[in-house]
């Protein structure tokens, strides 16, 4: 009985590393009706309390975040811009456990810089309704499901036809597969660039069979910590549950869509490394950031602060002005300016 213990308190440590918080389920996510939370600091999904500053580290961004509820990241959101000709609107989604503005601090403006409408929402939080800072933590189809209206009202906004898509972690993969697969996003989405995204699902270094095996003997697991907290995803995304299979059965990609999945060799989060990829085929490009740049040491979490990660995404968003990619080491720690 004190192994099980021990194991228990092994899962409840994976739960509680992204956070949990109150409920909201819906039996059938639908667009009108998708379920979930919205938190009141991001109403409608967009960020409500103005923008957070540039910042160039995941941790530097959780900072700011921290103090600051509902920020926006730098040039995201002006659902006045009009996209350039040739390009689309770009949504940017974050992944399990992130708002929008520590996702996508260092992205976003440099994507306005590069002549991009950017969007970004957050929905789902976990540790508070009031909050958003560990958004996209409950079920993924109700997060798929708010989405689809999201990207309605941005095609609406700047009179496109499609949108592109760049996504981290659930955000690449996961959750954007599942608006694609069942809420219409195949008539909508033009590219889907995913950052280290969960295509296939997390083996957590090995231990998804001991997760299931731990919920047999504690269903409460599953039941309190993760239902009854909003934190569906965790179990949804790990290697062979339920929600993969089913995402996954008959048709992962869609001939209509390019798909490029960027991960790295230490990602220790989705595990191996290459369940990021999707199947080969003529629309798809799997790469790592070390293909391009040996040197390259991000991991998972701070994957949307690598200049490598953001040359190699404008490339793909943008293939027939693809330019060689500047590989440089940069540090993926504190700086100054990320402590002000």
């Amino acid at each position: 009985m004190k192994v099980r213990a021990k194991l228990f308190a092994i899962v409840c440590g994976f739960a509680l590393s992204f956070g949990y918080g109150a409920a909201a389920q819906a039996a059938e996510p639908t667009i009108d009706n998708p379920g979930g939370i919205e938190a009141s600091t991001s109403p409608g999904g967009v960020p409500a309390n103005g923008y957070g500053p540039d910042r160039h580290t995941f941790v530097g961004a959780q900072i700011v975040s921290g103090r600051t509820a509902g920020l926006n990241p730098l040039g995201a959101n002006d659902f006045d811009c009009k996209p350039n000709a040739g390009t689309n609107p770009v949504v940017l989604i974050p992944g399990t456990g992130n708002d929008a503005y520590t996702a996508w601090a260092f992205f976003s403006p440099r994507l306005k810089q590069a002549g991009y409408c950017v969007y970004t929402f957050n929905y789902n939080p976990s540790t508070n309704p009031q909050k958003d800072t560990a958004s996209f933590m409950g079920d993924i189809r109700q997060s798929a499901a708010f989405m689809a209206g999201f990207v309605d009202r941005v095609l609406a906004a700047t009179g496109s036809e499609k949108i592109d898509i760049i996504g981290h972690s659930q955000g690449g993969g996961a959750l954007p597969r599942a608006y694609i697969k069942w809420y219409g996003g195949d008539t909508k989405v033009d590219k889907l660039i995913g950052l280290v995204p969960s295509n296939t699902g997390t083996t957590m270094m090995g231990m998804q069979k001991l997760i299931r095996q731990m919920i047999t003997w504690f269903p409460d697991i599953e039941t309190t910590m993760l239902n009854g907290h909003n934190s569906q995803s965790l179990l949804q995304q790990l290697a062979d549950s339920q929600f993969m299979n089913d995402l996954n059965e008959t048709q992962m990609t869609y001939p209509n869509i390019t798909y490029t999945v960027i991960s790295t060799v230490y990602d220790t989060t989705i595990t191996p490394y290459k369940r990021s990829f999707l199947p080969e085929g003529p629309n798809v490009t799997n790469m790592k950031v070390q293909d391009v740049c040996p040197i390259d040491a991000h991991g998972h979490a701070n994957m949307t602060y690598d200049e490598v990660a953001l040359q190699l995404s404008l490339n793909a968003l943008n293939p027939a002005d693809a330019k060689p990619v500047n590989c440089m080491w940069i540090p993926p720690y504190l700086t100054a300016d990320d402590l002000q």
